[in-house]
């Protein structure tokens, strides 16, 4: 039950991103470039036009490009996401992992040494690598080690 809610949302955001006129503005080159300190500071995002929130975080030191997608169950990467981070996985091992409204969501799961946003640091966590995503997911399963997040206006604060 709880795959099949997070490949549902994970697929309404997708479409969501994929609409005409919903493209996330490109992100200039110095925010391609997440920084790993070891003392963790609040993070600022504005809303993008498509009304998604996007950041770029550390996973096993390569920066990644997110959706933060608080519907999200588990944090999920797309197959070039996970190869550019060193991830192990196999496509030919593929299984279903949920369902959607396009039908079987098929994908593999797999675990992260770190994922770090703005020296907010969680080890050894459990994600998905996902036939078919076009932007990684940074969802609930590192969201809820942070003290707060919160959304005011068209700002996303995580800390």
């Amino acid at each position: 039950m709880k795959a099949a809610f997070f490949v549902v949302t994970a697929l309404g955001i997708l479409i969501g991103i994929m609409l005409p006129g919903s493209k996330p503005k490109a992100a200039p080159p110095a925010a391609l470039a997440a920084t790993v300190t070891d003392q963790p500071h609040e993070t600022v995002l504005e809303r993008e036009d498509n009304g998604h929130f996007f950041t770029v975080a550390d996973v096993n030191g390569e920066p990644i490009k997110f959706v933060v997608d608080t519907g999200a169950t588990t944090v999920a990467l797309t197959e070039d996401d996970a190869r550019r981070a060193g991830v192990a996985f196999d496509p030919g091992q593929f299984d279903v992992v949920g369902s959607g409204a396009s039908g079987a969501v098929r994908g593999q799961e797999v675990e992260l040494k770190d994922v770090v946003l703005d020296g907010k640091r969680v080890s050894d966590i459990h994600a998905l690598v996902l036939d078919g995503l076009t932007i990684s997911l940074l969802g609930q399963n590192y969201l809820r080690h942070l003290d707060s997040v919160s959304i005011s206006g068209d700002k996303m604060t995580l800390k």
